[in-house]
């Protein structure tokens, strides 16, 4: 496909939907303003009775830390490993040592945690305490600091990828893509909108029982009813060729392999190599390895989840599109917490550097942002391929 091509092509569609994408990014914010229930149209809806399940990803962790306010066992080797941990703590901030606080365990401990909670608030704003046990430790304390995503959904379009797969002039950029795409499911976990159970799988299926219980049969009815059918059946056949080993397997050298003729592709081959390099930096890295659930605000069982997010989906330009987010935003607005990428330090020990690590993460949200950004730019309808 030349560049020249698919110059004229995106000119000619964009008169028409110039407006829409004045206010139709590639990433969104998360909105947090109270906003009417999520519709496909104007008029009345009626909600499908159930939602799907959504998928819990809290089995990426390889190891549960949970709250100490929860134990019951050893007193004394309780207090042993929270004053151990405590001096290390302050040894290596340099904080004063609370004063002992006379009381009932845990209740004394408990005051003490606060205490240098505080120390630790006044000393970065980023920096929280908390007071955790797992399988090895009792009462440990340990400091965590967050990496801001910036309350944005990191949704990756996939319907130009389904066009360049059908069209013998887009095979090109296509196996490009598809490398891409392998290496992000497959490897850094990002779910995809087909995925059974998946968080955006739910919104999809919840959308087309709305439409199956609207009444009226109005041209718009159809229109995302024919809608539904494609990215329901491309978004099977894309899954298929991302999660197959072979593919990601061969990712290296189809990058390597990739020779741009235009600007056009050289965009894309950019942004292949940096996620190849990213790849070969944390060759084993997968986005929920740092994301622990329920360590901040254990008592809140609803937060924002990563597989919420961060995924693949159809399009950010279709005519599903504004109802989707719609309901993605009524969801999200009441939530509280979101699940974000962190840097846990224990202090069961005295370490030699506390300084978080968010190499991987900056890098990959960066290059999420690139990519959708290039996708979004050629999300726009034309004819579907045959399915």
């Amino acid at each position: 496909m030349s560049h020249e091509k698919a110059t004229t092509r995106t000119d000619n569609q964009n008169q028409e939907r110039k407006r829409s994408m004045e206010t139709t990014t590639a990433l969104r914010r998360i909105d947090r303003q109270v906003k009417p229930s999520a519709r496909c149209k104007r008029g009345t809806v009626q909600p499908a009775k159930k939602r799907t399940d959504r998928v819990n990803r809290n089995g990426f962790l390889s190891q549960q830390f949970k709250p100490f306010w929860a134990y019951s066992g050893n007193r004394d080797r309780a207090e042993r490993e929270f004053l151990c941990s405590l001096s290390n703590l302050c040894k290596h901030y340099e904080l004063v040592i609370p004063e002992s606080v006379n009381g009932n365990f845990p209740q004394s401990i408990y005051h003490t945690y606060q205490a240098i909670c505080e120390q630790l608030k006044s000393r970065d704003g980023k920096l929280k305490g908390i007071l955790l046990q797992d399988d090895r430790h009792n009462a440990t304390l340990a400091t965590l600091q967050q990496f801001d995503t910036g309350m944005t959904l990191y949704y990756i379009p996939v319907r130009p990828v389904w066009h360049w797969v059908q069209s013998n002039e887009g095979q090109h950029i296509a196996e490009l893509l598809l490398g891409i795409f392998a290496y992000l499911h497959q490897v850094v976990g990002i779910p995809f909108f087909t995925d059974p159970g998946s968080y955006l799988a739910s919104e999809y299926e919840y959308i087309e029982q709305m439409l199956e219980d609207e009444q009226d049969e109005e041209p718009y009815k159809q229109k995302q009813q024919d809608e539904i059918y494609t990215l329901k059946n491309a978004g099977i056949k894309l899954h298929r060729l991302i999660e197959k080993p072979e593919r990601l397997a061969a990712f290296e050298q189809t990058v390597l392999n990739f020779r741009h003729t235009d600007t056009w592709e050289l965009d894309w081959e950019l942004v292949a190599v940096e996620f190849l390099q990213l790849y070969q930096s944390y060759p084993n890295r997968n986005i929920f390895d740092h994301i622990h659930s329920g360590l901040l605000y254990p008592s809140d069982e609803d937060r924002i989840t990563a597989d919420q997010y961060i995924s693949f989906y159809w399009s950010g330009d279709d005519c599903l599109a504004e109802c989707l987010f719609d309901m993605v935003n009524c969801h999200f607005q009441e939530i509280a917490y979101m699940d974000e990428p962190m840097h846990l330090q224990l202090f069961d020990h005295l370490p030699e550097n506390t300084t978080p690590d968010f190499d991987f993460e900056s890098r990959l949200f960066d290059l999420i942002n690139k990519l959708s950004k290039l996708l979004s730019d050629y999300d726009y309808e034309e004819r579907e391929p045959d399915l």
